[in-house]
């Protein structure tokens, strides 16, 4: 005879019995509507899980613990009717927000995952009612040849969908040349004295032939605004490519790295010995602070223990001698200011563009300052100094501040009055920023008028035209 009894943890013939409908939200209530709402726009659409999720016994004996009066869609449900609802009311509360704005900028980009598909990116960023408010415009399968005339004709199709036309201010790109040649092919530029970049970027993923530079003012009242973060990393990649004398260093870096990330035996020793929360991270080539975040955690660990792990491991040529060691210690130091410019760009929910300007000064006095202190980096100094200088040099000339435009350091765009005036307009930085200006005092004062005429000058077509 069966056992009647429950024993501790056992399954009740409850749980594999279908609820009565009496037991169960209506389909209409209000309960039921809020949590698969939730359901797929917290844990589908944010986190990023599976549609397949809603349908997994398991998942869904979860949801009856949370609430088992909760009857939850299935996979084809999500797919076909609340996944296509959602994209539906958002895309209408994006266009109510983009008919009452007169004024937007746009960001597009271009990247390929790792099985090799392409996508372009368009994301709307403005005010409304003295809010912020940014939105991803458009996500598209970017299949074929990326020249500028495919990237143009869909950026054209994006913006007159969404009737955009006329209300562009700024468009933000990398400084890839079918991104630049788009632009000149979108509002008919001509050619620019700064000559077009030899090399802005990986070769191997862009097809245009280098034809015509792009100008500050593209056009339709709409400005083209070189990528600040992308631009700061070609800097940043120039001096790397300069350190030769540490050639063998940052091998031992990337070696060690890789041992730990691909070698289960190595990553075992290399716990024990070390303790937790020591991993090197892996270097990233298209992210130049990943290879930072590497050389400071490597700076940083107990030399004497990691010594000892590569010695039973038979990895004694990873060993950092003193000299190694100070190499790297001055390679952190100098390139901290720029991991930290890197992490204040990026802002999501934030204006970044007024930290620009008080960045590059601030690199310039910092590298400067760096090249009078340390001679063993000096050639890394000088290369970084001569990028930033000549990469931004459209920059330091709105500022009136000198810079050595070095060969092989085309100047990129940023020629925008943007640059100058929001910094002045933001009250983290008004004018303080000046103190890193090179010039003196009269210099610095003739400045601050003509940034303040500018911003006049704007307010004062600002009230004609409303």
């Amino acid at each position: 005879m069966a056992n009647t009894g429950t024993e501790p943890g056992q399954s009740t013939l409850s749980c594999f019995v279908v609820a009565s409908a009496g037991s169960r939200y209506e389909p209409s209530s209000l309960r039921q509507k809020s949590l698969t709402a939730s359901l797929v726009r917290h844990l589908i659409v944010d986190c990023g899980l599976p549609i397949s999720l809603v349908d997994h016994p398991s998942f869904r004996a979860f949801l009856r613990d949370f609430d088992a009066k909760y009857v939850p869609p299935c996979r084809q449900t999500v797919t076909d009717s609340i996944l296509p609802y959602m994209l539906n009311s958002t895309q209408n509360k994006i266009t109510q927000v983009l008919d009452k704005s007169s004024d937007v900028s746009l960001t597009a980009d271009i990247w390929t995952d790792r099985r090799m598909h392409s996508f372009l990116g368009v994301t709307v960023h403005m005010f409304h009612d003295g809010k912020p408010y940014s939105y991803l415009l458009a996500f598209r399968v970017f299949s074929g040849s990326h020249t500028g005339q495919k990237i143009a004709d869909t950026l054209e199709s994006i913006i007159s969908q969404n009737s955009l036309q006329g209300k562009i201010r700024c468009i933000v790109t990398d400084n890839a040349s079918n991104m630049r040649k788009a632009m000149s092919v979108m509002f008919e530029v001509g050619d620019s004295s700064f000559g077009f970049p030899a090399e802005v970027d990986d070769p191997s993923l862009w097809e245009d032939d280098i034809e015509s530079d792009v100008l500050g003012t593209v056009g339709m009242g709409c400005e083209h605004i070189s990528c600040f973060a992308h631009s700061l990393q070609l800097v940043v990649h120039d001096g790397l490519d300069a350190l030769t004398m540490t050639r063998l260093l940052l091998a031992k870096t990337s070696k060690l790295s890789n041992l730990i990330h691909q070698s289960s035996l190595f990553r075992g020793m290399y716990e024990e010995g070390m303790g937790s929360g020591k991993i090197v991270p892996s270097a990233n080539e298209t992210r130049w602070n990943s290879v930072f975040c590497q050389l400071k955690v490597v700076a940083g660990l107990d030399q004497t223990r990691l010594n000892s792990v590569l010695h039973d491991s038979n990895h004694d040529n990873l060993k950092l001698t003193p000299r190694d060691l100070a190499q790297l210690n001055e390679i952190v130091k100098l390139l901290e200011p720029f991991a930290e410019a890197t992490l204040i760009t990026p802002g999501e929910k934030m204006v970044t563009i007024s930290c620009v300007v008080p960045i590059v000064l601030a690199l310039q006095k910092h590298l400067h300052s760096s090249l009078a202190t340390n001679s063993s980096l000096k050639p890394v100094i000088t290369t970084l100094l001569q990028s930033l200088e000549g990469r931004f040099c459209m920059l330091f000339a709105l500022l009136d501040v000198p810079s050595t435009k070095a060969s092989g350091f085309n100047g990129l765009q940023f020629t925008s009055n943007l640059f100058v005036m929001a910094p002045a307009l933001d009250p983290e930085y008004a004018f303080n920023w000046l103190q890193d200006h090179p010039g003196n005092s009269e210099a610095k004062d003739a400045l601050r008028f003509k940034i303040t005429g500018m911003m006049m000058r704007v307010l004062f077509i600002v009230e004609l035209i409303y």
